[in-house]
């Protein structure tokens, strides 16, 4: 398989590295002329691309079977607009000028946190998203400019994530760290969250499965943050991290029970169904 990776950032990276070591052949982009030499060590091809500019060159996706799309602000002083709004709208027309007719399955890398304050509400694909948060209105757009592009050329599938943890993202020790700590953060809200390996193994199985359309790629746990940090530090005999009682008002706010039953009665199997559950990466 020869897939490509526009963003190379936590996501975007270990799926390349995986990718690899899997005996794919494997091309990503970056923004960071810094970067550049790395990746092409790495991998067998990088480019430079900044999705923000117009006239975006991507001549190199015609030879691609799949392509990854995992894009955040990374610049300084850069907003959301900026990549979900100019930079995607750049990236798909440019993805449609191009000429090659074999079909490119897209995997386009989204937020669970789309769904907003539900009060705590089960929700599903089909759910309404938060439309009220300038930000979940920005990502919202962005899912439909790449829905959009579904055709004859084009499957298109979105993975919606949830707060990620893995390598270097360890989350119970961060709140171990904060046990007995106040952290101005609603303490009632359900959070939803990913592990960086299932995130790996969910982009080649929609890839695999010619997936199309939306999926919560999630873990099996639903705990409130106060539920969550209270059974870690209570195993380990420390303080409870003391939360706020009330969501603050220029928060992004999520607050639902996301449901990954789409995904599983695909076929997927979570090799991390909870950060508390210790898992070996395969």
């Amino acid at each position: 398989m020869r897939f490509g990776v526009i963003g190379c950032g936590y996501v975007g990276m270990d799926t390349a590295i995986r990718l690899k070591y899997a005996n794919h052949h494997v091309i990503a982009t970056t923004r960071s002329k810094a970067r550049l030499g790395e990746l092409q060590e790495l991998l067998h091809g990088a480019h430079l691309l900044d999705i923000t500019e117009p006239d975006l060159d991507l001549s190199f996706a015609d030879s691609l079977d799949g392509l990854l799309i995992s894009v955040a602000p990374t610049m300084k002083g850069e907003g959301y607009s900026s990549v979900f709004a100019r930079g995607i709208r750049n990236l798909t027309h440019a993805l449609r000028q191009r000429p090659r007719q074999k079909s490119l399955h897209i995997t386009y890398i989204s937020s669970a946190g789309l769904y907003g304050d539900q009060g705590g509400a089960s929700v599903t694909e089909d759910s309404a998203v938060d439309t009220h948060s300038p930000v979940n209105a920005l990502l919202g757009a962005a899912e439909e400019l790449v829905l959009d592009l579904s055709s004859n050329q084009f499957k298109i599938c979105i993975l919606r994530l949830g707060g990620i943890y893995g390598p270097g993202r360890d989350m119970v020790s961060i709140i171990r760290q904060a046990a007995g700590q106040q952290v101005p953060k609603y303490g009632n809200a359900v959070t939803a969250w990913s592990n960086i390996v299932d995130i790996t193994r969910g982009i080649y199985f929609a890839y695999e499965n010619q997936l199309e359309g939306i999926y919560n790629l999630v873990d099996d746990m639903q705990l409130s943050r106060r539920e969550l940090s209270t059974m870690i530090c209570d195993l380990d005999g420390l303080p409870p991290v003391i939360w706020s009682h009330t969501p603050s008002p220029n928060e992004r706010n999520m607050n639902a029970r996301v449901s990954n039953a789409k995904l599983k009665n695909e076929g997927f199997q979570l090799i991390s169904p909870s950060m508390l559950i210790p898992t070996t990466a395969p």
